[in-house]
């Protein structure tokens, strides 16, 4: 029997998609977990970029286990509606590698990479939305667009409401909560990070679930594996610290709790439907921890 724990190291990443250098509350926060810090190191570096070398450090090293809080795929049919060859989830991460600028001083193109994407996708607005009223961009609404041809959550977003649980849906990019706009960056980001590190280390890179399944990956030699959480799952205890820092916190100490008592495997492993498991693997992706089940 193999007691040793599946990852040496844990690292759980809440993103921004801050336009300016920002620390504390909406900003980028950090923690790692090894065996050398089990109770975590946590930082907040003001840009993304200065995030994505701190990460790229700590994923080149060991077994690691990168958590991030964002959507790593759309709903289902985006890239067949946007002409994508290949695996859709890889094909949307490889385009927005090419279409997203992120400069050092955050500074980006969110609004417009999404503005780009709606008019690529359907005739009329959506199904991106969300951006200041200050900041104009074509084919880019401030409101909520519906209908449009693409569904608004991905399965396992709708499994979670099934719960009664509120996540947001990826077209969203502005307001309290939402998500889209740090997926868009953070998805070129990790497409980025992903390449170097296979390319320039020799590290080898698993997406959870779109490159394992819906299964444990298998990094026996080293490597890091990339997969979805949702802090929102946990009780969070913000106490007197900033709430995207006590997320990182508790979300960190939870998977490295489970890493080294042998039982986070079970998470890697969700009961997603049958019908529903290549649209998942193909496209859409899974958050680690939720198990599919039927509105009741």
């Amino acid at each position: 029997m193999n007691d040793r724990p599946m990852f040496d190291r844990v690292v759980v990443v809440d993103w921004s998609a801050s336009s300016t250098p920002t620390s504390g509350r909406d900003s980028v926060w950090i923690a790692s977990f090894d065996a050398a810090e089990a109770d975590g190191v946590i930082a907040n570096p003001a840009t993304r970029h200065a995030a994505i070398q701190m990460i790229e450090q700590l994923a080149s090293d060991g077994r690691v286990l990168l958590a991030v809080d964002f959507s790593l795929g759309y709903p289902r049919g985006s890239a067949g509606l946007l002409g994508l060859d290949g695996h859709p989830w890889s094909a949307m991460w490889e385009m927005l590698s090419e279409m997203v600028i992120d400069e050092v001083d955050n500074t980006n193109n969110r609004f417009e990479v999404a503005a780009a994407l709606n008019a690529r996708l359907i005739e009329c607005p959506g199904p991106f939305w969300g951006r200041p009223a200050t900041r104009p961009v074509d084919r880019l609404t401030t409101t909520k667009v519906s209908p449009t041809p693409l569904p608004e959550w991905r399965r396992v977003e709708q499994s979670l409401r099934d719960r009664g649980l509120r996540p947001f849906s990826s077209w969203q990019l502005l307001g309290a909560g939402a998500v889209g706009s740090q997926s868009i960056l953070g998805i070129a980001a990790l497409a980025r990070l992903r390449r170097r590190l296979v390319e320039s280390s020799g590290v080898d890179v698993e997406v959870w679930p779109f490159t394992s399944g819906l299964e444990a990956p298998r990094l026996d030699g080293g490597g890091c594996a990339i997969a979805e959480v949702w802090p929102s799952m946990l009780d969070i205890p913000v106490d007197d610290r900033v709430r995207d820092e006590a997320q990182v916190a508790t979300v960190g100490a939870h998977l490295w709790r489970a890493n080294v008592d042998g039982t986070l495997a079970p998470i890697f492993t969700p009961d997603v439907p049958v019908e529903h498991r290549n649209q998942v693997l193909d496209e859409e992706g899974w958050v680690l921890d939720v198990s599919a089940i039927a509105p009741g």
